[in-house]
């Protein structure tokens, strides 16, 4: 089931840039600078498609079919980055006067047919029904690992630690857990104790409290 999850979230992520109706409406960047005086930040849409991408902070955030991925968003390159289960996908990024290019992945967006964006004042996955578009992550532990506080760091979010433990599965919020409230969403995270260590990903819906236990 978890490989399926991340399948899907793989497929999510590549209608980015490709789809199975060939390139109609599509664009040779051959020839296309970057234009530095133009700004990644906020919504976009793609052309002819309910795909959107937002950049946010160094948050490159994608929604599609209301599914929600968040990346990450390298201005300098420009690029953004993502991690479904085992793949590191990287897109190209140019801005063309008022339009947004995403190329083929580990490519040169100018040798590569790019996939066009439009500004947009919407993005679904915000939650538009009258929900807060946010939820709740919590990491905890049941029993003292015997090296202390445990950092956690999730991707794009910071850092919290985890001073205490629970006989049982607390709520969000909890005391002495690790507490992130963040935008529904797909992240990576972190986490460290003496000579512990966890990583991996988590994904959190609407208004839901994600729990993960840290376990040896």
């Amino acid at each position: 089931m978890k490989f399926l999850k991340s399948y899907y979230r793989l497929l999510v992520v590549l209608v980015l840039v490709f789809t199975a109706f060939g390139c109609e409406g599509d664009e040779e960047a051959d020839d296309i600078d970057n234009d530095p005086s133009s700004s990644f930040e906020g919504n976009w849409k793609r052309e002819n498609m309910e795909t959107y991408v937002k950049f946010v902070g160094s948050n490159a955030i994608t929604c599609s079919g209301g599914v929600e991925t968040v990346g990450s968003f390298n201005a300098s390159e420009p690029s953004m980055t993502f991690v479904i289960g085992e793949e590191v996908i990287k897109f190209p990024l140019k801005i063309n006067g008022s339009t947004l290019l995403v190329g083929v992945p580990d490519q040169v967006v100018d040798t590569h047919t790019a996939q066009i964006y439009y500004k947009s004042n919407a993005f679904p996955c915000d939650g538009g029904g009258g929900g807060s578009g946010e939820g709740n992550i919590i990491f905890w532990i049941s029993s003292d690992m015997g090296c202390g506080s445990i950092n956690v760091t999730l991707q794009g979010q910071g850092s919290s630690s985890i001073s205490s433990y629970y006989a049982s599965s607390p709520n969000c919020g909890a005391s002495g857990c690790a507490n992130f409230t963040v935008a529904q969403g797909t992240y990576n995270f972190t986490a460290t104790c003496g000579d512990y260590s966890w990583d991996g990903s988590v994904t959190v819906s609407e208004d839901q409290c994600f729990k993960m236990q840290l376990t040896l």
